[in-house]
């Protein structure tokens, strides 16, 4: 089966108009755009260091699967407040509130 030749411009366009119908897909999309944004800084924060998953094992007592889920996400698992503050102490951070 050939590839189908996909414009990303035409793409995006799709997606925003159909982001803009619908207001409640918007704010999900949203949402989870944050989410993802959050988990991938996470990541970086934790190879900017020069630590591995397994550092963060060793400092943290979390599973490597754990810090996997962290990092990457699964739909049905989000960590809980106080496996995030483990991990994000490990990296030599702090989780703080800031008003937008």
């Amino acid at each position: 089966m050939p590839f189908k030749q996909v414009d990303p411009t035409e793409e995006l366009k799709e997606l925003n108009a159909l982001l803009d119908s619908d207001p409640e897909l918007k704010r999900k999309f949203d949402a989870e755009q944050k989410e993802f944004e959050f988990r991938l800084k996470l990541a970086r924060a934790r190879k900017a260091r020069n630590l591995t998953q397994y550092n963060i094992k060793e400092t943290t007592g979390l599973t490597q699967q754990a810090i996997s889920r962290i990092e990457t996400g699964a739909k049905d698992r989000s960590p809980t407040l106080r496996t995030l503050i483990r991990y994000v102490d490990a990296l030599g951070y702090e989780l703080t509130l800031t008003e937008k």
